[in-house]
């Protein structure tokens, strides 16, 4: 605390004010949301110098230290006075923890299409699969393989993972026999299991992803379009 009250004291020490109050949100994926509050005469305004990614670091720091403890929080808020004394609060909202929980599971489908694409370049690649060519300065280049793929993932019964890969070239599809990795067998299983438990008010109970990969990111605007969710 030493150290945020000394980055306070620095920036603050020339001018008037009654409260400054720091509050912070933490996301699921180890994110942040830090708001700094200069209060005045009952007027608020915020404060964004750089020092504030400071404060919210020394806070996040504590926060990764006790996550696995009785003693971890979401959300923390510091109030600080101008004779020095303060006041501390850090806890755990559920509440925003399933908001955090419901915001990644709405883009899970970007990850996924990014890793699979990740991995499909990196596993042909590795197999002499890729078409190259030499570009003007001579040096080897690696030219697209598909142009548009369909990734499906099922979980079946035994809570396991099963899936296919279609890839098209020139309207010509291939199955792709390519193994996962393990990081991403777990991304797919955990989303699954968070959607249908955690998140089942929100979500409609599924065991099969399809995700149509037009070999880029998918247009949030369209993603009705490329992601499908599905009970079978």
């Amino acid at each position: 605390m030493e150290k945020i009250l000394t980055i306070v004291d620095e920036f603050f020490k020339e001018k008037v004010w009654e409260k400054i109050l720091i509050e912070i949100d933490f996301t699921e994926a180890g994110g942040y949301e830090p708001q700094l509050t200069v209060i005045k005469g009952g007027e608020k305004s915020l404060w964004g110098e750089f020092e504030l990614f400071d404060i919210a670091d020394i806070i996040h720091k504590k926060q990764k230290r006790v996550l696995n403890t009785s003693e971890k929080f979401n959300k923390a808020k510091i109030e600080i006075y101008p004779d020095g004394t303060y006041l501390e609060r850090y806890w755990w909202d559920s509440g925003l923890q399933k908001q955090n929980l419901l915001n990644y599971a709405q883009v899970f489908y970007q990850w996924a299409n990014d890793r699979m694409m990740s991995m499909i370049f990196e596993f042909e690649k590795e197999n002499n699969l890729l078409p190259t060519q030499y570009d003007g300065d001579g040096d080897l280049e690696y030219l697209s393989s598909w142009d548009s793929g369909v990734f499906t993932f099922h979980i079946n019964d035994k809570s396991e993972l099963e899936y296919k890969i279609v890839l098209t070239k020139d309207g010509v599809e291939s199955v792709l026999e390519m193994l996962l990795k393990d990081y991403f067998i777990e991304g797919i299983l955990e989303h699954h299991k968070i959607t249908n438990t955690i998140l089942s008010d929100e979500w409609k109970p599924w065991n099969t992803l399809i995700i149509k990969s037009p070999h880029t990111g998918i247009p949030y605007d369209r993603v009705d379009e490329f992601v499908s969710y599905i009970l079978e």
